[in-house]
């Protein structure tokens, strides 16, 4: 029976199917308004299967939950399990409203500790639309975390909310400062992402009682991540859809 996860987030929607050992295979970033190409996707994948789908999927934008649930249903999918809010995510917490908390950081924190154990402290670094930084015990323990803007996001403020300065998309090689709008704008949106997940980073781990392993996940994982710590950032992709294994799979390895 084949076994698909998937994530609904604010500007993406990532599919993945696992394979017959229960491990997710390489994930596929599917438009957010287009069934019609998930229905492509969906049928590529269940070509050689037998027997209904089962799904597992998060989300932090319900409407888009509910068009693809809408789609699922079209499809005659009837076993889908839901995951809305942190609270429903079987992950040890101590942290306030998990029942209103988004279900992508909790899932991230529940991936992040069966990947790397207890016995040390770990920090998760997502880079989205937002950028959350999770705090994760040595035994275990979700305690919370940081949410910023993301990079993508700082960019279409700045556009959207001032009359004259245009949309960037920087990179790894943005410059520090610029003589002209666009590196200038360039060098805030990027060195500023940095600079504050870098603050967040040194802040949280003063008093988790040794140095804590970091995590990296989500888009722009590959850009901040080696300017933060440098190239030996361990950058985990799909770490929501991971984490979502884990939860609505659990006899899986």
């Amino acid at each position: 029976m084949p076994r698909i996860v998937a994530d609904i987030g604010n500007s993406r929607l990532k599919w993945a199917l696992l394979d017959e050992h229960g491990a997710s295979g390489p994930s596929v970033s599917l438009p957010l308004d287009d069934p019609k190409v998930w229905g492509v996707v969906l049928d590529g994948w269940l070509r050689p299967a037998t027997g209904p789908a089962t799904w597992a999927v998060s989300s932090v934008n319900p409407p888009l939950a509910a068009r693809l649930g809408a789609f699922l249903a079209d499809r005659g999918v009837a076993e889908v399990r839901w995951f809305l809010t942190a609270a429903e995510v079987p992950v040890a917490k101590d942290v306030e409203g998990a029942e209103t908390g988004g279900a992508d950081r909790a899932l991230a924190v529940l991936a992040a500790s069966r990947l790397l154990g207890p016995g040390r402290p770990i920090l998760v670094v997502s880079c989205g639309t937002a950028i959350t930084i999770e705090r994760i015990t040595p035994g275990g323990v979700w305690q919370g975390g940081a949410i910023a803007m993301g990079m993508g996001l700082c960019a279409r403020a700045l556009h959207h909310f001032t009359a004259q300065l245009p949309l960037v998309d920087p990179g790894r090689c943005a410059p520090s400062w610029g003589r002209s709008t666009v590196p200038s704008l360039e060098a805030g949106v990027f060195w500023g992402s940095v600079g504050a997940v870098r603050e967040l980073l040194a802040r949280q781990a003063v008093d988790l009682g040794a140095a804590p392993l970091v995590v990296w996940t989500g888009g722009d994982a590959f850009r901040l991540a080696p300017a933060v710590e440098g190239p030996a950032a361990r950058v985990i992709p799909d770490l929501v859809l991971q984490g979502l294994v884990h939860a609505a799979f659990p006899s899986e390895p």
